[in-house]
Parts: structure tokens; C-alpha cells; sequence
């Protein structure tokens, strides 16, 4: 009986081109080839061939088993660190966004007030001191207060108080709101590139896989 061929390969579609090319397309002609998981195997494609592998005696032999389950137990734990180290991360940015959210939903409500709902945060204006301007300070002492405001002056210092509480009011939104958008399209990013990077590395040919290693230390941060 002549000796089974022993073809190396990298995914299932390797495993049906080489039964093709050998004519083989009977299980009872299992006898004529045996196939070797390539080193370099990518680990989703190592998968694909783990799914079909069972111990027995009766289906295409597979000599080197330890490396497929080298290639499953690489691909197992990087992904589990892989979606808790994604989770934490989208976790965190929504933490951040809802204390936001929460800030901005406030301040739509406080520049809608009424002059009448504005608190009082000035001081008492029923006196003050007179400052003046001087091209060059002089060395002078504290001038008395120069007199009692007219209620039309409290009154529109108290108008100017509120003027300016809402223009903060307006300015801090304006930026919690640009910093929503920044955050958003970082949790967006985030998902997108990650989950494409973590694709690429499960789909490329590499030594993931090749043999055991530690896959605890350093964790994904």
C-alpha cells in the first residue's frame, strides 16, 4: 500500500483543494493523504478546521493535533481579553457621556429661565467705593464709598448680573457640547478600529498560536 501523501494546510479551503487534486472524494479513500496544520496558520482559519476535527480513525488524519489545540486556546484567550479590555474602555467613555449628558440637559433648561428665575448672585450695591483710572497709581488711601445707588442703578446692575449668569449659562454648553460630539465619535472609533484590528489579527498568517505562551501577562490594559 503505498505511504499517504501529507499535505500542509492553512484553512479548509487548502483541506478540499488538495482532495481535489488528488482525486480523492470518498472518506474510504482517507488512507491516501494526511494533512499537517502549518505553523503560520491564521487562528480564525485554524478554527474553521478545529470545528471539523474529532478523534477517531475515520476521517482525514491530522498529525500534529497538539498544534490545533495550541491555535484554539491562543485565539480563546485573546479574545476574552481582547472584548473585556473593549468593554471597560466603551464603559468608561459611556460613564464620561452620561455625566455629561446630564450637565447639558441642565443647562437647556437654565437658559430658558425668566429674569425672574435667575437667583441673585451680586452683592449688596447699597454702597460701593469710587475707583478711578490713573495713567500713573498714586500711593493714596482708601477713599470712603461715595454714596448710596439709586434703585434704577441696582436695578440694572442686578439686570447685568443676570445677563452675564446666563452667558455662562450659554458658554458652558456650547462646550459640554462640543465635548459630547468628541466623545462620541471616540466611542465610535473606538468600536470600529478595534473590532476591524482584532479581524485583521484573526484572519493574517502569523505564529499566534505556534506553540504555548503566556497569554495572562501584561493584560490588555
Amino acid at each position: 500500500m503505498a505511504q499517504a501523501q501529507v499535505r500542509i494546510v492553512s484553512s479548509l479551503a487548502d483541506v478540499d483543494a488538495a482532495l481535489q487534486d488528488l482525486h480523492i472524494t470518498d472518506v474510504n479513500q482517507a488512507n491516501l493523504v494526511r494533512f499537517q496544520l502549518d505553523e503560520e496558520a491564521p487562528l480564525q482559519e485554524a478554527i474553521n478546521i478545529d470545528v471539523r476535527t474529532y478523534p477517531g480513525r475515520h476521517g482525514f488524519i491530522l498529525v500534529n493535533p497538539e498544534l490545533l489545540k495550541c491555535k484554539f486556546k491562543a485565539k480563546t484567550a485573546l479574545e476574552t481579553s481582547f472584548r473585556t479590555m473593549l468593554h471597560a474602555s466603551l464603559g468608561r467613555i459611556d460613564q464620561e457621556l452620561q455625566g455629561v449628558e446630564a450637565s447639558i440637559a441642565a443647562l437647556k433648561v437654565l437658559v430658558l429661565y425668566h429674569d425672574n428665575q435667575i437667583p441673585n448672585n451680586g452683592p449688596q450695591r447699597n454702597r460701593g467705593v469710587l475707583h478711578a483710572i490713573y495713567p500713573h497709581p498714586p500711593r493714596v488711601p482708601c477713599q470712603p464709598a461715595y454714596g448710596t445707588q439709586t434703585q434704577q442703578e441696582r436695578d440694572e446692575a442686578a439686570a447685568r448680573d443676570r445677563r452675564a449668569q446666563r452667558a455662562l449659562w450659554h458658554a458652558k454648553l456650547r462646550i459640554l457640547e462640543v465635548r459630547q460630539s468628541i466623545l462620541k465619535d471616540k466611542r465610535s472609533e473606538m468600536m470600529s478600529k478595534m473590532m476591524a484590528e482584532f479581524k485583521r489579527i484573526m484572519d493574517e498568517r502569523s505564529d499566534l498560536g505556534a506553540g504555548y505562551a503566556d497569554d495572562g501577562f501584561p493584560p490588555l490594559a
